[in-house]
């Protein structure tokens, strides 16, 4: 971590305890942060640590969706009309006190998340006035619901998986060639798989059929 900030200056650190239930706080000192230090941003991309992103791909689909004037963007895994947890023993538990709606409203999955500079700062704003939720990916929904907004769905970010019929390779980078991100995967896996997409956009790697 020290040489990432001595050679890039891209570590951002507050004074909390990096926990589950302190992902939303982190949340919303990055977009206070990014409002002050970033205003110009068009583009935030939200993920965590064990994806696998294109970012060719994610770099292309942003530019196609602004016109000459920033625009809402939200997009990932899309969630709607899900429940909240109730049941204690789970790392989701949320009991009815902090919620007692029925369902949460629509999210886009935490794993990886893409949003314009519009949007995430749409979010700093309302994070002044909606209360801190243990679920941080919940927690932003939130914040687009209270401004009127919604997220949208993206086919392909896989926060739950690549989705591969059972009897395929799950790292055949044929799979990758349209996908934006793809959660769960080990860092070698992640180096591995960029190196063959890289070498297939080269021209080096080729597939029986093609892909």
């Amino acid at each position: 971590l020290q040489v990432e900030q001595q050679e890039h200056e891209d570590v951002l650190q507050w004074d909390f305890k990096d926990t589950f239930f302190n992902l939303t706080l982190k949340q919303v000192l990055f977009h206070s942060w990014l409002e002050k230090h970033c205003p110009g941003a068009r583009f935030i991309f939200n993920g965590d640590d064990d994806v696998f992103v294109n970012t060719d791909n994610v770099i292309h689909f942003a530019m196609g969706t602004q016109g000459t004037e920033e625009q809402h963007l939200m997009v990932g895994q899309l969630f709607i009309d899900n429940p909240p947890v109730r049941i204690q023993q789970s790392k989701y538990f949320v009991p009815t006190q902090l919620i007692n709606s029925k369902y949460y409203p629509p999210y886009c999955g935490g794993g990886g998340i893409l949003m314009s500079g519009f949007t995430a700062r749409v979010i700093a704003r309302e994070s002044h006035d909606v209360k801190l939720f243990p679920i941080d990916d919940v927690y932003l929904g939130m914040c687009l619901k209270k401004a009127g907004l919604l997220p949208a769905s993206h086919a392909g970010i896989r926060t739950m998986g690549l989705g591969a019929p059972a009897n395929a390779n799950p790292f055949d980078p044929c799979y990758y060639r349209e996908l934006l991100l793809v959660h769960r995967f080990m860092p070698y896996e992640t180096a591995a798989m960029w190196q063959m997409l890289s070498a297939r956009d080269s021209g080096a790697y080729l597939v029986a059929g093609g892909c």
